[in-house]
């Protein structure tokens, strides 16, 4: 038996989410179905994490377990037959029996595309959110400086979440001016649900003058959610990379 883990990029538009549902296709669905087709063999994949229904990825790892005489580093090749346009394997390769996707794992980074103005590309739809406007660009990334470091996130995780502990350390918050687009980006050693999205809906409103350097420091000593911004939707939401050791 080999381990194969795979980096996977997809649009998530047309999804329920990563991971397997009752009630939608999911892209686990997709790619177990297409390692079946390749492989002729039945495999769970076993992902760094899941992302939410319409949120996109340039780098998911996700790793199975195998039979197959296919080379490790010839298995994109191979699954890529059976997916679709929306989902792809860029890169194959073999790893540790003993590795998990999810355990081993030490740092992910996000990105979130943003476009302000007075109209969007029918391009970006699905794809960036559509903030209408301008906002203060040097607020929010004075708000982004103070993210760095060990925090309690409780403000910015969403109702429901099981997680034992809502502390999180990251180690970098920056937002980029790209032509018309802001992009968010941040990396750490693990978010919470929705923390990534209810970050920029607080940040917006610190660009739109709506919320003070002040109360957003405070939110990130374990603040009140009902206090901090609304959860964006996932369109503008894309898993960048997910770090290991070796």
């Amino acid at each position: 038996m080999k381990n194969v883990a795979l980096i996977i990029e997809y649009i998530g538009t047309n999804y329920s989410g990563f991971q397997r549902q009752k009630n939608g296709l999911s892209i686990a669905e997709v790619v177990e179905n297409a390692i079946e087709q390749a492989t002729g063999e039945k495999s769970k994949l076993i992902p760094s994490g899941r992302t939410d229904k319409g949120v996109h990825a340039l780098g998911q790892v996700a790793n199975f377990t195998t039979g197959s005489n296919i080379p490790p580093d010839k298995m994109a090749i191979n699954i890529n037959l059976y997916l679709p346009g929306d989902i792809q394997i860029i890169k194959s390769y073999e790893v540790p029996l003993d590795f998990n996707s999810r355990k081993n794992a030490k740092r992910k980074t996000y990105l979130y595309r943003m476009k302000t103005g007075e109209n969007m590309s029918v391009f970006d739809r699905n794809r960036t959110l559509f903030v209408r406007g301008e906002v203060d660009e040097n607020k929010m990334k004075r708000a982004c400086s103070l993210i760095v470091g060990t925090h309690d996130f409780s403000a910015f995780v969403a109702s429901g979440a099981t997680t034992k502990t809502t502390t999180r350390t990251i180690y970098s918050a920056n937002l980029n001016q790209e032509n018309d687009y802001l992009v968010f980006e941040i990396t750490g050693n693990g978010f919470l649900y929705n923390m990534v999205r209810i970050l920029v809906g607080t940040l917006l409103l610190i660009g739109k003058n709506k919320m003070t350097i002040s109360q957003f420091e405070a939110l990130l000593n374990g603040g009140d959610r009902k206090n901090a911004g609304k959860t964006v939707a996932p369109d503008g939401l894309y898993l960048k990379e997910v770090i290991y050791d070796f």
